[in-house]
């Protein structure tokens, strides 16, 4: 029954389930516009550990809460929702928060069941392909969308088919983040000193597929520094050794324009590439993060599918990573508009 004077929306559980810091990116703009269409203007978001969501969305007023589904850990292969009894405690948990309605960026099986376990009466899923088609069983809100078959990265589209279908947008969004200005005015003081015709390197990755190399960054790094350009290389701390050899692959005296930096937040990442001319880097989540702030990328993709949700983002594709050339990337550079960023 809804009392008097309450928000007639429905109460509403986002669950967002890939891994990476760039899965949650490319939903930022469909999260906001559910959260349009659900009480108070908010929403609560489950979400993986690794997208750092907490700090990510620190300055979206659309996130009542977050949920941390902590399904597996790396480092020990455990979880506090692992197993049949984990997913019994986040089931629980989704029950105490009384949702009204839940919207699953996912085709798995287990969410939809986990929602109708939880009680919520409305349930929103993508409806399953292939083996996954029994999530259409614990799914009762249509339409149901289709698998995509296009040549690039679904996660990006498949989010879009989901949020247009059910009227939360009327077109693809091009994801674009907020950002606290205080963290902006601080990376902005302390890089003032540099040339105003800065690169970002985003060098880390958690595939080694994904990774084009220390010596491939340095080279790169030489021929900008020697243009009078500055260049950033970001890293987190599994990046620390790689970001110390770099700096020692590129001439001493071209070091000055040289920074290495290991942020202590994402939002610091983004304010540091928001500073910057263009990112250049690997397929992270640190290259989505620079495109949602409106800094042109240069995608060193290699032969996976392309990234096709903004048009910041220049992809590189080679055979592999590894054969992609320093050459390859500055061809990429002189093709894109460095004043676009905004």
């Amino acid at each position: 029954m809804t009392l008097p004077g309450r928000d007639k929306r429905p109460k509403t559980l986002v669950l967002q389930h890939d891994l990476g810091i760039g899965d949650l990116v490319f939903r930022l703009p469909y999260i906001r516009a559910i959260a349009m269409q659900s009480e108070n203007d908010k929403v609560t978001l489950i979400a993986r550990p690794t997208c750092r969501a907490p700090d990510l969305l620190r300055a979206e007023s659309c996130i009542e809460t977050i949920i941390h589904y902590d399904r597996w850990r790396k480092d020990d292969n455990k979880g506090r929702h692992r197993g049949f009894w984990g997913h019994w405690q986040l089931t629980r948990e989704i029950r105490d928060g009384r949702f009204e309605r839940i919207v699953i960026f996912s085709d798995r099986v287990r969410y939809g069941l986990l929602a109708v376990l939880a009680g919520i009466p409305i349930r929103i899923g993508y409806g399953g392909f292939g083996f996954s088609w029994l999530q259409r069983l614990f799914l009762n809100k249509k339409p149901f969308i289709k698998p995509y078959k296009g040549p690039c990265n679904s996660n990006y589209q498949l989010g879009t088919a989901l949020a247009i279908a059910h009227g939360f947008v009327e077109g693809p969004q091009v994801p674009r983040l907020n950002m606290p200005q205080d963290i902006k005015e601080c990376w902005a003081e302390k890089l003032s000193d540099l040339p105003k015709k800065r690169f970002v390197f985003a060098v880390g990755a958690s595939d080694k597929a994904k990774d084009w190399g220390c010596q491939n960054f340095a080279t790169l790094a030489e021929q900008l520094l020697r243009e009078g350009s500055a260049v950033i290389c970001l890293g987190g701390k599994a990046e620390e050794t790689l970001l110390k050899q770099l700096r020692q692959h590129v001439t001493p005296e071209l070091r000055t324009n040289l920074q290495t930096l290991i942020p202590p937040s994402v939002l610091d990442s983004a304010a540091i590439a928001l500073q910057c001319t263009v990112c250049i880097g690997n397929d992270t989540g640190m290259a989505n993060i620079a495109a949602a702030c409106g800094v042109p990328v240069v995608l060193l993709i290699g032969n996976r599918p392309p990234l096709c949700h903004d048009p910041a983002i220049c992809s590189v594709k080679a055979p592999s990573v590894a054969a992609i050339r320093p050459s390859d990337v500055l061809a990429a550079l002189a093709s894109i508009n460095m004043s676009a960023k905004g």
